[in-house]
């Protein structure tokens, strides 16, 4: 089930539509435990960790799990790789080299990268965005590289016509530079864009700021979200957002 009721319009005409990538485009829990399994593996194969691999990726999760529960259950914009890696090695007490932590975050980027799986729907969203007009990806990220390899993996890499990650433009969702950063670069009015997110935050906060339209897509079978006004489509999936889009 989709809310039509954006603008008084169902959809209308966007002269670009946005797209984020993590938990809309891409599955959040793809490869992730494998990933954190692989630090595990090469913490061993340094001879700095003599406890099975998969005992690392629990203590990851246990700091991760501490971290949101402190934060409400939701993901802080603070939190990357390499400050939950720093916090688990802590709670391990291991010790490593500058070399060899930043050995440990290309075993990581690499897994996790190379295991991404695109949601089910996208082709189909795409599509429909395309319709409309240019198609652009707005990420919040610190490291390139891994979400460029990351589209790459997950098959979406040629999709868009401008990628736009928080770390190389620096500004990061929910501020809205980097969604007025983006329209400028593909010559839109941000005022006529729309942006599709999971996170009500960063994507349908942070749209809303920068004047562009906002649907909140979500990836898991929950109930729709509380508050959500008319300025804001809700749709369960891809194939949601792509009705929409057609509608």
């Amino acid at each position: 089930m989709t809310n039509r009721d954006l603008h008084g319009n169902g959809g209308g005409r966007f002269a670009a539509v946005f797209f984020d990538l993590d938990g809309t485009l891409v599955s959040e829990r793809s490869g992730v435990r494998e990933a954190r399994t692989a630090v595990g593996e090469r913490l061993i194969a340094l001879g700095l960790y003599s406890k099975p691999a998969t005992a690392f990726a629990d203590t990851i999760e246990m700091v991760i799990g501490g971290i949101m529960e402190d934060n409400d259950w939701q993901w802080p914009l603070w939190l990357h790789a390499e400050e939950w890696m720093k916090r688990s090695l802590a709670v391990e007490q291991i010790t490593v080299s500058e070399d060899e932590f930043a050995e440990l975050g290309r075993v990581y980027r690499d897994e996790r990268s190379d295991r991404a799986e695109a949601i089910q729907g996208w082709r189909e969203a795409l599509a429909a965005a395309r319709r409309h007009g240019p198609i652009g990806l707005i990420t919040n990220f610190n490291d390139g590289p891994m979400q460029r390899q990351k589209i790459r993996g997950a098959g979406l890499e040629g999709q868009f016509d401008g990628v736009y990650i928080s770390g190389e433009v620096g500004v990061w969702k929910p501020e809205p530079g980097i969604f007025e950063h983006a329209a400028r670069d593909l010559g839109v009015d941000p005022g006529q864009c729309v942006h599709i997110g999971n996170n009500i935050q960063s994507d349908v906060e942070g749209a809303l700021s920068a004047g562009m339209s906002a649907v909140l897509v979500e990836e898991d079978d929950r109930p729709r979200p509380a508050g959500l006004n008319g300025n804001v489509v809700w749709c369960e999936d891809l194939l949601g957002v792509a009705e929409w889009l057609e509608g």
